[in-house]
């Protein structure tokens, strides 16, 4: 079973191949140093990735099981991109207007 952070690991080092950064995964993954290590060994050993002279890289079986999990073409951007809409209004909002929020349910 591959979890969430191990899919963001071949995801992330699909994307960035040769410009990752270990500290970086660390981070988008909330790991401690020992489940970083744990991690990516766990991944060595499963043959999804292969550490080639100190460097990290995507085997074919990584490339595959992205692929079966339909994430062969999703892009760290996209996954955490933020969208935020805002609306103006003709006029100015007051301390004494009252606010209703969209879709409030009594």
């Amino acid at each position: 079973m591959t979890s969430y952070n191990e899919l963001l690991i071949l995801i992330y080092l699909k994307e960035y191949e040769d410009e990752y950064l270990l500290t970086e995964i660390k981070e988008l993954c909330g790991f401690t140093n020992v489940q970083m290590k744990t991690t990516i060994n766990n991944l060595i050993d499963r043959e999804l990735l292969t550490n080639e002279f100190g460097r990290l890289l995507l085997t074919e079986q990584g490339n595959s099981l992205l692929k079966e999990k339909g994430l062969n073409k999703v892009s760290l951007n996209e996954l955490f991109k933020d969208i935020v809409t805002l609306k103006f209004t003709g006029k100015p909002f007051s301390f004494e207007d009252i606010y209703i929020p969209k879709q409030f349910k009594v």
